[in-house]
């Protein structure tokens, strides 16, 4: 355990979160490796993030439906239609109740209905490359919601306020299990090298994925926010390798044979195509194809999230009034790839990609770098007629805002 004593004014990324804890020494010593946990005897730490207030104001005005809420308590969920009403919305003195008579709450993928934490979950994403979400566990004092188990993802559990008491057992068995995989829940005796700890307001704890746990709380109520670590695996890499390859060989892009499944022959390959695929296959890791895999991964990753909600149409109202001298910006948390091939240039960023001729790669890569404010006239390469036509076509296209 490291403790640390500290002021911290506001969450920003993964290297707030982890915070004294550098991401070199993370990266060596913890990451999929050991358990971490920093103690720092601050519980304002996480104050920016969310607070029991608002998640009242969550729950009545974002109204989590189905998977994204659940109230349980000791592994039994309660059936949705107490708390849900008739029109969709949510019951909150149902939801009062329930956690008055000892259910936890659970808004899944908090992080879709609170600002602070789409802001950090973003950032996150952007400086560890994995996918990350956030779930948000409101638990009532001497209470728990699930028996001993184990996560298929990395997780960093936040202790917002109260305490929660976890037993962390030390069980290799289940190391490093495939993302999604099964995760089966466990009695205590079926697992071994108990150790406990208990997180403060404050916290964090680190688990690798596998790693069979359980939390509780006793005299205290409990507000903590898992955010969950999707990491792209090696086999998602090597998976993506093949489609890649698929795009210039038609052997892997062929049908298996009609009624394979039906067959008791186990040979489906001949001598010439097994040395076909064998020779394919050798290519998985040249150089170009380690970039086209690269490349499928980066666009899948980037479409994946949708920009921050930040009164874009307010951009819009200015689209038909911007001249050469309107001041623009990226908007905030935005990443831009510029990207140039035969069929043209691309700025490609969350939510869209936006498309050109080959020569205008030059003046998109000035755009996609830009980290403040910029005027039209400042844009290189274009006659004004194009920088105006430029300009509007990527605030309408949700890349750029106006910038009073």
């Amino acid at each position: 355990m490291e403790t640390y004593i500290e002021i911290q004014e506001e969450l920003n990324n993964f290297s707030d979160l982890i915070h004294p804890i550098s991401i070199e020494d993370f990266k060596a010593n913890y990451w999929e490796r050991k358990v971490l946990h920093v103690s720092r005897n601050n519980s304002d730490f996480f104050s920016s993030l969310l607070s029991i207030k608002d998640l009242d104001k969550v729950l009545e005005y974002s109204r989590p439906q189905g998977m994204s809420l659940k109230v349980v308590k000791s592994n039994q969920p309660m059936n949705p239609t107490v708390y849900e009403n008739q029109d969709g919305s949510l019951n909150l003195n149902q939801l009062y109740t329930a956690y008055a008579d000892g259910y936890s709450i659970i808004v899944n993928g908090i992080h879709r209905f609170w600002g602070p934490l789409k802001s950090l979950i973003e950032n996150i994403r952007q400086q560890i490359s994995h996918n990350a979400g956030a779930n948000l566990y409101l638990t009532p004092e001497n209470e728990k919601a699930f028996s001993p188990h184990y996560d298929s993802h990395d997780v960093f559990a936040i202790q917002i306020s109260g305490e929660k008491h976890w037993i962390l057992y030390n069980d290799t068995h289940f190391k490093t299990p495939l993302l999604n995989s099964y995760q089966p829940t466990f009695q205590r005796e079926q697992l071994t090298g108990a150790r406990e700890i208990t997180l403060r307001a404050g916290d964090i704890l680190y688990m690798p994925r596998g790693v069979p746990h359980e939390a509780y709380t006793t005299d205290r109520s409990s507000i903590h926010i898992t955010i969950g670590i999707q990491s792209t695996q090696w086999i998602d890499f090597i998976t993506k390798s093949l489609l890649n390859l698929s795009q210039k060989h038609i052997e892997l892009r062929r049908a298996l044979p009609v009624g394979f499944l039906n067959s008791d022959d186990e040979n489906l390959l001949s001598a010439d195509a097994e040395l076909d695929f064998i020779n394919i296959l050798q290519q998985v890791f040249s150089k170009d194809n380690i970039a086209g895999a690269l490349n499928i991964l980066e666009e899948e990753f980037r479409t994946k999230e949708q920009p921050r909600p930040d009164g874009h149409f307010s951009s819009l109202d200015k689209l038909n009034h911007i001249d050469l001298y309107s001041q623009l910006s990226k908007r905030e948390g935005l990443v831009s790839k510029v990207t140039n091939s035969a069929t043209g240039a691309r700025i490609l960023f969350q939510g869209n990609t936006i498309k050109g001729p080959s020569q205008i790669v030059g003046t998109l890569a000035f755009i996609s770098e830009q980290k403040g404010v910029f005027s039209v006239k400042d844009i290189p390469f274009l006659n004004d007629e194009n920088k105006l036509k430029l300009a509007k076509r990527l605030v309408r296209g949700g890349l750029l805002k106006v910038v009073d």
